[in-house]
C-alpha cells in the first residue's frame, strides 16, 4: 500500500474512505456474477450432457451415460473446478462485508480489503474462464458425433478467450495511458 504523503491523517481517512466504498460498490457487482455462477454450475452439475442411464434394469442406473467420454469427463472437472471457485469468492465478498460492518478505521481496512479483493477478482476471473471450457467440453461430448457442429461450437465457444484478452489488455492501455497522463 502507497503511503499517502503531505496529507494530514483525516484526509488520509477520508481517501481510505472513499477507495473501501469503491471497493465494496464493485464488490457488489462482482457478487451477483459469482452468484450466477455458482447457480449455473451447480445445476450443470446435476443436469448432465447426455443425461443418466434410467434402464430399470441396468446395473448403472442413475450414473452418467457419457461417462467413459474424455470430454465428459473434462465438463464435469472444469465445472467443479468453476463452482469452487465462484462459491470461494462469494465467500471472500461475505468476508469483505463482515470485515467492513466490524471495523471503522478506513486506514487499517483498507488493505486487507484491497487484498481480498484481488483475490476474489483472481478466482472469479478463474471461474469465468473454466465455466467457458466447461460449456465447449460438455457441448463437445454431447455433438461428438456429428464432428463437424462439435468443432464449430468450439471454435465459437473459444473465440470467448480472444474476448477477455482483448479486454484486459484495453484495460492495461487505459492504465498506462492515464499514468503517462499524470491523471489519478
Amino acid at each position: 500500500m502507497e503511503e499517502i504523503e503531505g496529507t494530514s491523517r483525516q484526509d488520509k481517512a477520508k481517501i481510505y474512505e472513499k477507495r473501501v466504498e469503491n471497493i465494496m460498490n464493485a464488490s457488489q457487482t462482482h457478487l451477483v456474477v459469482a452468484t450466477l455462477l455458482v447457480t449455473v454450475t451447480f445445476a450443470a452439475g446435476f443436469t448432465l450432457p447426455g443425461g443418466f442411464d434410467s434402464d430399470p434394469n441396468s446395473t448403472n442406473k442413475g450414473t452418467a451415460i457419457l461417462i467413459r467420454n474424455t470430454a465428459f469427463c473434462a465438463f464435469v472437472v472444469t465445472d467443479a473446478i468453476a463452482f469452487s471457485c465462484s462459491a470461494g469468492t462469494m465467500f471472500i465478498y461475505y468476508f469483505m462485508a463482515d470485515t467492513r460492518r466490524s471495523s471503522k478505521d478506513y486506514t487499517e481496512m483498507y488493505p486487507l480489503l484491497w487484498k481480498l479483493y484481488n483475490d476474489a477478482i483472481f478466482l472469479q476471473g478463474m471461474a469465468m474462464f473454466v465455466v467457458v471450457i466447461a460449456f465447449v467440453s460438455g457441448m463437445y461430448a454431447t455433438l461428438a458425433h456429428s464432428a463437424a457442429l462439435a468443432i464449430s461450437v468450439c471454435i465459437i465457444g473459444c473465440t470467448s478467450f480472444l474476448i477477455y484478452f482483448w479486454v484486459y489488455f484495453r484495460g492495461v492501455q487505459n492504465l498506462i495511458r492515464t499514468e503517462q497522463s499524470g491523471e489519478t
